[in-house]
């Protein structure tokens, strides 16, 4: 018979359990703030870690809705990119967001094509469910999703290529940053010693 185990071991199994010691907690509860940090912390190379968060960030301004999980899947497991910052990339447009996002992709979509603004007003609303309402708007459903489309796609470009550039630098910045607060190693002098003597 084993002797009884004192009352620190037992405590100590409780808090372990009986598979181990709690881990970290899993990556899909992190926060976005507490997995952006970690990206910028990373040690791989500053370009790869910008281009994969900015390539989620061009597929969350694509207009293909429904898609963007496996887009960004797709295009991290061919560029070779980091999976997970692909995917947090797409969450930059989302249901808070979607709504400004559209509202400035309308008028540049527009402003691209240099096509005539499409009055919605004159529509009978009131006979939205009827099959004569969607008759009489489809022209002008039709040019403001074209308008809508293109302006998403050309927001697309312009937002993963300045994300890539901005976040390259934050990134370095980041770094150095944190070299400069790391202690100097055991057995060396630190610059401001060795400038004293």
């Amino acid at each position: 018979m084993s002797p009884p185990r004192s009352e620190p071991a037992r405590r100590d199994n409780v808090a372990k359990g009986p598979w181990g010691p709690p881990g970290p907690e899993p990556s899909r509860r992190r926060s976005f703030r507490e997995r952006f940090l970690e990206m910028l912390g990373r040690d791989d190379p500053a370009e790869l870690v910008a281009a994969s968060f900015a390539v989620g960030v061009f597929i969350a301004f694509t207009p293909l809705f429904g898609l963007h999980l496996v887009m960004a899947l797709a295009l991290a497991f061919l560029l070779k990119l980091n999976k997970l910052d692909v995917v947090l990339g797409t969450f930059v447009v989302n249901p808070l967001t979607f709504g400004p996002v559209s509202a400035v992709a309308l008028p540049f979509g527009r402003w691209i094509l240099k096509a005539r603004h499409e009055a919605a007003g004159h529509l009978p609303w009131g006979d939205l469910l009827r099959k004569e309402f969607w008759q009489q708007a489809r022209p002008a459903m039709r040019a403001i999703g074209i308008q809508w489309a293109v302006g998403m796609l050309a927001l697309a470009v312009v937002a993963g290529a300045l994300t890539y550039f901005v976040l390259v630098q934050l990134i370095r910045a980041h770094r150095e940053r944190v070299a400069a607060l790391r202690p100097a190693p055991s057995g060396r002098a630190a610059p401001e010693d060795e400038d004293l003597e």
